[in-house]
């Protein structure tokens, strides 16, 4: 995932000319420039920024803080941030025991209605599957193992309550966002409710405008995980609307409640906030702090 400077600044709440400050002052963040000239943060500079500002949080002084380098504050654990229960799952997924996994879900499935699943064991999964690659606990392999076999349950339960023959409703993800658990989730909950919606997956803007002109959708749905401007958006959603001819698009998911956020304390969820280290890097710390 890419973010531009005023992305990340709304991510962190740290703001832009700090940003600057430290990437050229420290070398903590690795950006990259794009053929249009701006810089272009990845996750890895998002994970640094994060434990750079729990251990700011917690009275350490920045001089502290940078002289722990980059590759320490990417290594920052949390276990003990978790309960034992998602403990659990974090370890299972980790071990890619999925088959333990799913019989869980579905004795938890069986106890309740499907859309009620959806917004409960399913979601939970997915919001600890992120904390636990934000805390260290899961790889970036094992975190998208993980959200294959995720996918291909939840579409494989969606798919037992009917595929609608004349879709109405169309949900893909925002052009450009590869991450389609949001989407297919949303399509989940539609189907659940008997609308006639169909699941689309990640499209360029050409094809989904050419799919909403082939078929008789009413209604387009968009899930947005990575953060755009809102400035973006509404361009995303004027040329849909106008090359279309379809009557709604409606734009949803983290990246669109983060990105429209106006109140400077309302920014996007933080699901995990790790404030203990592993033992080795603890360790490794202290002797840091002896030699300053």
């Amino acid at each position: 995932m890419k973010y531009l400077i005023k992305v990340l600044s709304r991510l962190t709440g740290f703001d832009g000319a700090r940003i600057r400050k430290w990437q050229e002052r420290y070398s903590m963040l690795r950006p990259e420039r794009g053929t249009n000239g701006y810089w272009y943060y990845g996750n890895e500079d998002y994970i640094v920024l994060q434990n750079m500002k729990r251990l700011l949080e917690k009275g350490e002084k920045l001089q502290s803080v940078v002289s722990l380098g980059r590759e320490y504050l990417l290594g920052m654990m949390g276990a003990e941030d978790f309960t034992e229960t998602e403990m659990s799952l974090i370890k299972r997924i980790g071990s890619n025991d999925f088959t333990s996994i799913e019989k869980d879900f579905d004795e938890q499935y069986a106890a309740m209605n499907f859309a009620s699943f959806v917004r409960g064991p399913i979601l939970r999964a997915v919001v600890l599957t992120g904390s636990a690659w934000e805390a260290g606990l899961l790889s970036v392999a094992e975190e998208h193992a993980f959200s294959r076999w995720l996918f291909t349950y939840i579409y494989g339960k969606t798919s037992e309550l009917g595929i609608p023959a004349e879709p109405v409703w169309l949900v893909c993800v925002v052009p450009g966002d590869p991450h389609e658990l949001g989407a297919l989730m949303h399509y989940a909950l539609l189907i659940s409710r008997k609308v006639p919606a169909k699941y689309a997956g990640t499209l360029s803007m050409e094809h989904i405008i050419d799919e909403l002109k082939r078929n008789s959708y009413r209604n387009l749905s968009l899930s947005m995980v990575m953060p755009q401007t809102p400035e973006k958006i509404e361009t995303i959603r004027s040329r849909i609307l106008e090359k279309s001819g379809v009557q709604k698009v409606l734009i949803g998911g983290r990246g669109y409640r983060s990105s429209m956020s106006t109140d400077e304390n309302d920014g996007p969820p933080q699901y995990c906030e790790p404030p203990v280290l592993n033992k080795r890097r603890k360790n490794a710390l202290e002797e840091i702090k002896k030699n300053l």
